[in-house]
């Protein structure tokens, strides 16, 4: 057997919410004692992926950790490899935002070392054909690629080349070390390596069965600290040194300067199998079918919450290449832009909670912002517009006020986003109760304004935070039958059987306005009897600054036979009181303690009030524990409706939004 070539490289930290203490834990975990290693050995070649953010923090609080690192790259040991500045998920970005993003990261590299990169990694390895062209023309040669996405009859631990358009790039495939047990002090890796690569030989034409082998690993930060830990590279080095096979260790670049072949390949759209293997079904690990690779968009069908965020990030990502006007402002929006589009915003990380609020709500902040600037660079002038927003063959209202950013949804007839422009996250970002997880299923998308009808026995396990009957209108797909921008209205209609016998209607009217809303309800009985039941408008809050030392960042005051108290809510509603509603309620504020928002409700008529704050926990990626990923705080109003037939109510909730830039007892500004 011909020699074999080994390549070790680091992936970057993530970019987390806490990424100074983030940071500083990496490097003094894994960067400096990993350094200390390089030095003392010489031969020993490795590879480092940095996004731009950790490259920031290492020149803020560690410069002498590059001075290092020029020595071991200029003596041809060490190589960096480029990406994305925010680390992104590629093929959800324009080209443009493509493009932008390696460009600013090769630009640091350079500038920090001297040399730019060659090579590029793509995190979760998210993949799609288009990507070809896009690295070729940003200078990239070549890209590491986990080894899921390859075809296994091109699997042959040899550089494939992919093209598209008349451009190509190198691939090199990565071995999954997620499966390695890495605190395994007998880790033995060249015997399994030379049995694998014996096999990849087998009906190999002699130009590839004679070329050099190689095997690239790519490992986590964590996965290396493990490695540090328990001594194995030193125990790789040794391995190495004594194998009667001849084994060396290269930085990809210099791996792929000598190797002369290449295997033509076309690798579909998809992504490492870590991610991969949760994209068929929520929250449950599949076995991966190979003839079926799973993309970025068949997980964005099961996590609908990671949908919602690209829907959001590319609607800011038009808005920002269609700004004319302040140079400087489009500049500092799409910088912005570009933070929201770093990877784990959209997909599950190692060793994090799945699917955490935490990374999509930071990205929501950013799209926030970069669109409170592009606000900037003109004269802003509200506006509701009707479009499809989120391609699901539906049109939705996009709703752009002073003081806000909202989605209305035919689907329930409800808000799906809410964003307020104080650097706030989507408060309509809320998850739904699954039974494995929750102990119970909800039977409905939660969101702002969803309605419901309940007899009397629903509404009575509805209080007690148990699923109840389906609501009817909560799962109702509502027609549209009126919308005029210049007054900033949206009427709704719908109709449904209540208990499977009686029909009934409701017409509902968003008028909106500079800081908030108007809903106005009008319920009417379209059957021949009586209708006696309970209305409700449900609202759920999302907590956009998740922090697992404080589930509940929200406060609540309700107003009631004209007298303003405070409600504690770490419970819920039915733990206060025997009915699980407060009665006689003529208005309340709920307040974002985090962000210093408020939120004041207004009924027409006095209604009861319940609430229940809602802890969502998910399995973590690798341990599958069940810890805490998100948290919302839903509140209803209430009312017993009795019409006779051909009868209709009327009810309205006046809702307002108001900033406080400073904390205080109180809730209005």
């Amino acid at each position: 057997m011909n020699n074999i070539t080994l390549c070790f490289s680091l992936k970057s930290s993530r970019i987390a919410p806490s990424r100074q203490e983030v940071f500083e834990k990496d490097y003094e975990n894994v960067y400096k004692p990993l350094l200390k290693f390089l030095v003392s050995n010489p031969e020993f070649c490795f590879s480092f992926s940095f996004n731009g953010v950790q490259i920031e923090y290492l020149l803020k609080k560690h410069p002498e950790f590059f001075e290092i690192l020029k020595q071991l790259i200029s003596r041809k040991q060490v190589e960096i490899l480029g990406g994305g500045y925010y680390d992104p998920a590629f093929p959800l970005l324009l080209p443009i935002d493509r493009a932008g993003q390696i460009e600013l990261l090769t630009t640091e590299i350079r500038k920090v070392t001297g040399k730019r990169p060659r090579g590029i990694t793509i995190c979760g390895s998210i993949w799609d054909y288009s990507l070809v062209s896009n690295f070729n023309s940003s200078g990239m040669e070549y890209v590491l690629l986990d080894e899921s996405l390859i075809p296994q009859d091109k699997l042959r631990y040899l550089p494939l080349i992919m093209s598209d358009k008349g451009k190509s790039i190198s691939i090199l495939p990565v071995v999954n070390t997620s499966q390695i047990d890495f605190s395994n002090h007998k880790f033995d890796i060249l015997t399994d390596l030379t049995r694998k690569i014996s096999k990849s030989n087998k009906n190999l034409q002699e130009r590839f069965s004679k070329a050099q082998k190689v095997i690239t690993f790519h490992f986590t930060i964590r996965e290396l600290q493990s490695i540090l830990e328990n001594h194995l590279l030193e125990q790789i080095y040794t391995e190495i040194k004594e194998s009667e096979q001849l084994f060396e260790i290269k930085t990809p670049s210099q791996y792929l300067k000598k190797c002369e072949v290449r295997i033509p390949s076309y690798i579909s759209s998809g992504m490492s199998s870590d991610v991969a293997q949760w994209g068929t079904k929520p929250y449950e690990s599949v076995k991966l079918d190979k003839r079926y690779p799973v993309t970025i968009y068949d997980f964005f069908q099961i996590y609908p919450q990671s949908r919602a965020l690209y829907d959001r990030m590319m609607y800011v990502s038009l808005l920002v290449n269609q700004s004319h006007g302040d140079k400087q402002r489009k500049n500092d929006a799409r910088q912005k832009l570009w933070e929201a589009q770093n990877g784990d915003g959209f997909i599950c990380t190692s060793k994090g909670s799945f699917v955490s609020s935490t990374y999509r709500q930071q990205a929501y902040k950013s799209l926030t912002e970069a669109e409170r600037i592009l606000r900037q660079c003109g004269q802003f002038t509200e506006s509701i517009s009707n479009f499809d927003y989120n391609s699901d063959g539906i049109n939705e209202y996009i709703c752009r006020m002073q003081n806000y950013f909202a989605v209305i949804s035919l689907q329930s007839g409800a808000i799906r986003e809410l964003d307020v422009l104080q650097n706030s996250g989507n408060f309509a970002d809320n998850l739904s109760r699954v039974q494995e997880f929750e102990h119970y299923d909800d039977n409905y998308e939660r969101g702002l304004f969803i309605d419901h009808i309940f007899n009397q026995d629903e509404f009575n396990s509805y209080l007690e935070n148990k699923p109840a009957g389906t609501g009817i209108f909560s799962s109702s797909l509502y027609q549209e039958i009126k919308f005029n921008d210049n007054h900033r209205e949206v009427q709704l209609y719908t109709k449904a059987l209540y208990q499977n016998k009686q029909l009934i209607s409701l017409r509902k009217k968003y008028v909106l306005n500079s800081s908030g809303m108007m809903i106005q309800y009008i319920l009417k009985n379209e059957s021949d009897s009586l209708l006696k039941a309970k209305f409700a408008v449900e609202s759920s809050f999302a907590q956009t600054n998740f922090n697992a030392k404080d589930f509940n960042a929200f406060k609540l005051e309700i107003l009631s036979d004209n007298q303003k108290k405070e409600i504690n809510t770490n419970t819920s509603s039915k733990d206060l009181t025997q009915t699980g509603q407060l009665n006689n309620v003529e208005g309340f504020w709920v307040t974002d303690t985090d962000n210093n928002i408020s939120f004041m409700f207004e009924p027409n008529e006095a209604c009861d009030l319940s609430f229940v704050p809602i802890i969502f926990n998910r399995p973590e990626y690798i341990s599958g524990e069940l810890v805490p990923a998100s948290m919302t705080f839903a509140n209803t109003l209430c009312w017993d409706i009795e019409l006779t037939p051909g009868m209709e109510m009327e009810k309205t909730i006046n809702f307002n939004i108001f900033n406080m830039h400073k904390k205080r007892s109180g809730t209005k500004k």
